[in-house]
């Protein structure tokens, strides 16, 4: 099981006119979960891959293959848990591509979520991608995402077994009451034709953020937009809560003259302060967001590439 493919600097796609051949599929998930390498397994591409904690994928990028008769783009897209791009930017970066595909008839026939079954544990960072994947699906999209389990040739199988229960009785539970589906990934390249062939077959899907979008929606009001306030809000509560109490720590050491707590907690003082201005800033920045402004995409969106790999 086979597909041609080929890597270039390109225009980006996608064209102005559908192609009845033409098979969109983003590849989503947390840093680290193996989107690049999976498309780079698929289509023999040479997009960077990250290791350890930082992401190399900092942009959507799109490669390109043929197979079974059709013209098939990849969508890689960066985690919302970039070490060096807060989440209104990874946001933004995504819904640009989403918008402006939507505006000249281009739609995702399919969408994969990628999860280590390595992680022992799940929530922080990864519960954050859950949720904020699933928002900027919405339900009406769930019939058209496959919730992939990577590294399987990584972990035993009891024990992978296990944990794929554990998310699909509980983090993955609501996304497939709404229609979602799931596969396991061992690393393959026949494993992710497997995969892909059930994408094959699906009807192109508006996602809940396109939706919004189309309506006239900033994207502070999507439902990817209201997560990330959400969670913006929370931070500045828990950050003015403990600026409350290590003020109360540093009056009483005040009092008792102990110069060297004074110290540790100015200094505890001022991270906390410098974090909360970051979260007021980002709250800011995701109200003044907007999307759709990039001339650049835009004019390279208007060919319709031959193949390949493009960063956008």
């Amino acid at each position: 099981m086979t597909g041609e493919s080929s890597y270039q600097t390109a225009a980006p796609a996608p064209a102005q006119d559908n192609q009845d051949n033409d098979i969109f599929i983003a590849v989503m998930g947390p840093t680290g979960s193996g989107k690049t390498t999976f498309i780079n397994t698929t289509t023999g591409s040479r997009l960077a891959v990250g290791h350890r904690l930082r992401s190399e994928t900092k942009d959507v990028a799109l490669a390109t293959f043929n197979y079974r008769g059709h013209r098939i783009y990849l969508l890689d897209t960066p985690g919302f848990d970039d070490t060096h791009v807060s989440d209104t930017d990874i946001l933004k970066r995504i819904a640009n591509w989403l918008e402006y595909a939507h505006s000249k008839g281009k739609l995702l026939n399919g969408l994969l979520y990628l999860h280590r079954i390595t992680d022992i544990r799940v929530g922080g960072m990864s519960g954050r991608n859950m949720r904020l994947f699933h928002k900027l699906c919405g339900k009406d999209a769930m019939s058209n995402v496959i919730l992939c389990t990577t590294m399987w040739d990584k972990e035993d199988v009891a024990t992978a077994e296990l944990r794929e229960e554990e998310l699909l009785s509980e983090f993955w539970h609501s996304m497939v009451e709404e229609g979602a589906t799931w596969a396991r990934h061992d690393g393959t390249r026949e494993s992710t034709f497997n995969i892909l062939d059930r994408i094959l077959g699906l009807p192109p899907i508006m996602l809940d953020i396109q939706a919004s979008l189309a309506d006239g929606k900033t994207l502070s009001e999507t439902g990817a937009g209201k997560e990330i306030n959400r969670e913006l809000v929370a931070l500045q509560e828990k950050y003015n809560k403990d600026l409350g109490d290590i003020r109360q720590e540093l009056e009483e050491a005040r009092k008792d003259n102990d110069l060297k707590t004074q110290r540790l907690l100015e200094k505890e003082k001022q991270l906390l302060e410098a974090k909360l201005a970051a979260r007021l800033g980002e709250q800011e920045k995701l109200a003044d967001a907007k999307v759709g402004e990039i001339g650049w995409l835009k004019h390279g969106m208007a060919n319709r590439p031959t193949g390949g790999c493009v960063v956008l």
